[in-house]
């Protein structure tokens, strides 16, 4: 085996003779995605064989491959890395770091490489773990301990669910990673500030684990649990193809079967079924080519969900032709090495741009809603200190609608109801498009004055548009609870905490609910699971 570094002074370094150009290929598969192949760079075979069985995430046999190396060539600063990376991927941050510090920093890749380790050692450090049967959780001692109940709800069912689909359930643990805030998030994956902000992405399956923003750290959640087995579904997807399937159906396939295990098969949200029917109409298509290297790096949050409604409902439309099966008989004949294009052909009977025609025509016949007026809603962090008005009311269609809410507001924080309630109403008349948190703001104050009729219209309306908007889901909740009707109550409150289970009044309420109920155990649990945030 060829030695591309020799060890100085205590450091692993780079003799001035050899072929620069072999070691930046070899390095490059350090970072490599799912979009390239490296099978005819001209590497060294041993370090090269030890590098794919990284990137295919055959961790198991590059940890074994890695040990074989460094017996044999125990001076090989290549050796070395290979086994910072695998200890990497296996998320060994430390030893990871350890092993990196042997190595000089003489080329740009490998500062790179370190200074990811670095940077995810850094935002990991605080980090305590909980294992359940196929998964470990890591997270930050304190109130996100709150959040591993639910996930060991939607990461087990998943296991079983997905598994049977997809014929792959995992030998190893699966990581799962909880970071606090969107920064940290930054850090340690691709992503930019920039991108998450733009795009919406709140979690990422890559370097062999699943890495996640909590949602305590949004202003109103989001819908995690859902996330978390998307997430997942890449995982296998990456794991059973050996990373050969390419990012558009990656995203189709998981963006397709993330509600299973919830036993559910509604992918599309009503925003993405209105961008699609849209997007339909005006012949406008974010292109399979401009989706690499990720859904979120594309120009805009619109062109991210229309991105996913077209992978998405190819994968309905692949699997109502073909049946379910033909995923994990395409991700096994994947892994054999067989070309995507060849396996695509031959599962589908189609090349990809015929694939593609007829997709289009078949999405046509669908009877797909547009409602008028939805808009992507922004993902929103909290920020320290007080939000600007501009931000606080930026979710309101017009600069006249956000002034009569201003002054709704007002009214309100005065006591003055009937009049906010006019302000409100003219608000609503006034926006260009529909506002969860304007009609959210009008029902309040119906609920503060029962006139529970008035504002179950209101609520109603607006979960037909934002299904997931936490303060809808728990304004519902506190209606039917109001009311005395229970057991209504009781599926409000809980679609509510899987959004956001931050929130110490829907415990609360869930706590008096189960107590109605007779639900002594979901009531103990519950008065559990209100310690961590308090």
């Amino acid at each position: 085996m060829k030695n591309y570094f020799q060890k100085t002074s205590g450091k692993w370094r780079m003799p001035i003779f050899i072929d620069v150009l072999k070691v930046l290929l070899a390095l490059a598969l350090l970072f490599a995605g799912t979009e390239k192949s490296f099978g005819s760079l001209p590497v060294a075979d041993e370090i090269y064989r030890g590098y794919q069985l990284v990137q295919d995430w055959d961790i198991a046999s590059a940890e074994k491959f890695s040990e074989q190396l460094l017996k044999k060539y125990p001076e090989s600063g290549d050796a070395h890395l290979l086994q910072a990376r695998v200890e990497f991927m296996k998320g060994n941050y430390d030893r990871s770091w350890n092993i990196l510090r042997q190595i000089g920093n003489n080329m740009e890749q490998i500062k790179k490489f370190k200074n990811h380790v670095d940077a995810t050692r850094e935002a990991s450090k605080n980090f305590i773990s909980r294992e359940t049967e196929h998964f470990v959780f890591r997270f930050e001692k304190g109130p996100d301990e709150i959040l591993i109940h639910y996930a060991e709800e939607a990461m087990e069912t998943s296991y079983q669910i997905l598994g049977k689909i997809l014929n792959y359930y995992p030998e190893e643990k699966v990581l799962v990673e909880f970071y606090p805030d969107r920064k940290p998030f930054s850090k340690i994956s691709p992503l930019t500030l920039k991108d998450i902000l733009t795009s919406g992405t709140v979690a990422l399956c890559k370097y062999n684990r699943i890495m996640i923003i909590s949602p305590g750290s949004l202003v109103r959640g989001f819908n995690w649990m859902n996330t978390l087995s998307h997430e997942y579904i890449h995982y296998i997807l990456t794991k059973k193809s050996r990373n050969r399937l390419p990012l558009w159906m990656h995203e189709g396939i998981a963006k397709y079967l993330e509600t299973r295990w919830r036993d559910e098969d509604q992918y599309l949200s009503p925003i993405m079924e209105t961008t699609l029917f849209n997007a339909l109409k005006n012949d406008y298509r974010v292109p399979l080519e401009a989706m690499m290297p990720s859904l979120a790096k594309l120009k805009n949050a619109e062109d991210v969900q229309l991105a996913y409604a077209e992978v998405s409902s190819m994968m309905e439309y692949l699997a109502s032709i073909k049946g379910h099966a033909i995923f994990p008989r395409m991700l096994e004949d994947l892994a054999s090495d067989a070309e995507f294009e060849n396996v695509f052909r031959k599962h589908t009977g189609q090349d990809l741009a015929e694939f593609q025609k007829s997709w289009e025509h078949w999405v046509k016949q669908l009877e797909l809603k547009s409602i008028p007026g939805i808009k992507v809603l922004a993902t929103e962090f909290k920020d320290k200190g007080l939000e600007s008005e501009s931000k606080k009311y930026k979710h309101i269609g017009s600069r006249k609608a956000r002034d009569l809410t201003f002054l709704g507001d007002v009214l309100k924080s005065r006591d003055h109801l009937k009049a906010a309630v006019i302000e409100y109403r003219k608000a609503m008349g006034e926006a260009s498009t529909h506002s969860p948190v304007l009609f959210n703001k009008l029902a309040g104050i119906y609920l503060k004055t029962h006139k529970y009729d008035e504002a179950e219209v209101l609520l109603k309306k607006s979960l037909a548009f934002f299904p997931d908007f936490y303060t809808t889901l728990e304004n519902m909740g506190e209606l039917y609870f109001s009311n005395h009707e229970y057991e209504a109550a009781q599926v409000y409150f809980e679609k509510a905490m899987h959004i956001n289970p931050f929130n110490p009044f829907s415990h609360t309420r869930l706590i008096h609910v189960y107590d109605k109920l007779g639900l002594a155990k979901e009531k103990e649990l519950q008065a559990r699971q209100l310690n961590y945030i308090n």
